[in-house]
């Protein structure tokens, strides 16, 4: 852990002298400014690999995504590249190497001015780290890899977890698959089970403290208890095994690890990171043997989109 992230600060020092005009850079043939830093490696990459790396985005000098520290991405290297874009610098790079780039936004505005996100505006940088870790030749041998990375990091998850419980000396309980369940208030109803239709009100936060998603909240519009099948793999993994351990009444502080909650994919627009990991206040408000039949929509009637903390 400590080697990644020296070479993670290694690296941004590397795009801070960039940004100052300290780097030469080179340009590819779609106008990207980018250089390569070679390491010691000696698999050339070529279309087809998949490639493992550790990647960063910063937008304006503001972090966007990093995955030094975290879990690794698995990158597809195709025979077709795109201009002014990391497709055109990846076969020249080894194993071992590290490239910094970086593009202007105002040049995807020009070309597609409809298909940018909203949250990137015209006169922002971006600059992308990479560092090449492993390729593969197969996708069944990638795929093999990344399966050996997830159980690797799930035990790590683990561990850090069950460290944060008692550094914190919270009184919770371990659910089966290891999220933590801290009963605030022990209700006096009927015991969840299996199949039932359980109401809960929900409060979902990152262990930074920052709020996602919340069903009480009228900032997220949709104040309304929500309803599952408990123990269907209707929701995530942490928060179906957690509310099996509550009754009618309860309410609880359930700590989720990343591999029980969104992994590496959470919703975009969450504002959760990928592999991070989650908090959620609880609270059982029903319980029904059966969910109750959908009422059509009326017509004309807008149906928002939320995203509670289920399986989609």
């Amino acid at each position: 852990m400590r080697t990644i992230k020296k070479l993670a600060l290694m690296l941004f020092a590397i795009a801070f002298l960039a940004g100052c005009g300290k780097v030469t850079y080179r340009k590819t043939k779609g106008g990207m400014p980018y250089q390569v830093y070679k390491g010691k490696g000696t698999q050339q990459v070529m279309p087809g690999n998949t490639l493992k790396v550790n990647i960063s985005y910063k937008v304006k000098d503001s972090l966007y995504f990093s995955s030094f520290g975290s879990f690794p991405v698995y990158m597809p290297v195709s025979a077709q590249t795109q201009p002014y874009d990391i497709s055109e610098v990846l076969t020249s790079l080894k194993v071992g190497d590290s490239m910094i780039a970086t593009q202007m936004m105002d040049t995807f505005i020009k070309r597609s001015p409809a298909g940018i996100p909203p949250e990137f505006k015209k006169g922002d940088k971006i600059v992308t780290i990479i560092k090449v870790l492993g390729l593969f030749t197969s996708d069944s041998a990638a795929k093999q890899d990344e399966m050996k990375t997830e159980k690797e990091w799930a035990v790590k998850e683990a561990s850090e977890m069950s460290k944060y419980i008692a550094d914190k000396k919270i009184n919770a309980v371990k659910t089966p698959s290891g999220a933590y369940i801290e009963i605030i208030n022990q209700g006096s109803g009927n015991q969840v089970d299996s199949g039932k239709y359980v109401l809960v009100n929900y409060t979902g936060t990152t262990f930074a403290g920052k709020k996602f998603d919340s069903n009480t909240d009228t900032a997220f519009h949709h104040v309304a208890p929500y309803g599952f099948i408990a123990n269907a793999r209707q929701m995530i993994q942490g928060f179906d095994e957690a509310v099996m351990l509550m009754k009618v009444g309860s309410k609880a502080k359930v700590y989720i690890p990343s591999m029980l909650a969104y992994g590496g994919k959470p919703n975009p627009q969450s504002g959760i990171k990928p592999y991070e990991n989650l908090i959620f206040d609880l609270e059982i408000v029903d319980l029904k043997d059966k969910a109750p039949e959908e009422k059509p929509v009326m017509p004309g009637r807008k149906v928002q989109d939320v995203t509670p903390p289920s399986q989609k």
